[in-house]
């Protein structure tokens, strides 16, 4: 014998979840942001003299996050070095995407490549000469960025020099490739960012040209005010002469 069941209304309808993803969205790219901004403070107030898990001092940490933050930035220096930072735009600008519901759905296909980003950063920070505030026994691209250099300069066939030079160049085209794949770049946004910089461009140099053109009028105007000038002085005695 069948029975007819009554099927029971939905909880939420369709409207109703696809606000809530919405909303989800926006407060995962609110939380990205916050994140972001915090990497961002806690890296560029490193400081290597900061009380850390390792180092342990009754200093009062100059760190904008505490003693938290010291920690955390001493880790990510010493492993990655500047490449940390990569770790800090990833949040930012998939923070701002998820916000705005600029290219969100992409996230998971791309951050997962982020990783390799900040490796190949530290990579590339490593080829860059410390300036002489840096104290650290190992580089800008920390022990991971001077192992793998250290590495491939014994295995390219060049002088240290010439090495050095061309793995900079292909980190940093590797790099910007990779960076734009992960942060979510597509086609017609590159199409879109490469327009933008090209009409500013024309404007720079049409802007310069427009500048260097009406000095070069002013000029020519100054000139020819001179010369008159020159004239009427030349010419003045020579008037005064024949009138007496």
């Amino acid at each position: 014998m069948a029975y007819q069941t009554r099927q029971r209304d939905p909880l939420l309808d369709s409207s109703m979840q696809a606000a809530l993803e919405k909303r989800g969205r926006e407060a995962l790219g609110i939380v990205l942001i916050l994140t972001g901004i915090a990497l961002t403070l806690m890296l560029a107030s490193y400081n290597p003299d900061d009380p850390s898990w390792w180092a342990a001092t009754d200093a009062v940490p100059q760190n904008l996050l505490g003693r938290f933050g010291a920690s955390c930035a001493a880790l990510l220096m010493l492993v990655v070095g500047w490449g940390a930072y990569g770790l800090a735009i990833g949040a930012l600008v998939w923070g701002l995407r998820l916000a705005t519901h600029l290219g969100g759905e992409r996230i998971l296909s791309r951050i997962i490549f982020l990783p390799i980003a900040v490796a190949l950063g530290a990579i590339y920070a490593a080829t860059h000469q410390p300036p002489a505030t840096w104290v650290q026994s190992y580089g800008l691209g920390g022990v991971f960025g001077d192992t793998v250099l250290g590495a491939l300069l014994n295995v390219v066939p060049f002088a240290i020099g010439t090495g050095l030079k061309i793995l900079a160049a292909v980190a940093f085209l590797t790099l910007i490739a990779l960076g734009l794949f992960v942060f979510g770049v597509n086609g017609r946004e590159l199409r879109v960012a490469l327009r933008f910089m090209l009409f500013g461009l024309v404007n720079s140099f049409a802007w310069i040209g427009a500048m260097f053109g009406q000095a070069g009028r002013g000029a020519g105007q100054a000139a020819m005010q001179m010369r008159d000038r020159r004239r009427t002085r030349v010419d003045r005695p020579a008037q005064t002469y024949d009138d007496e």
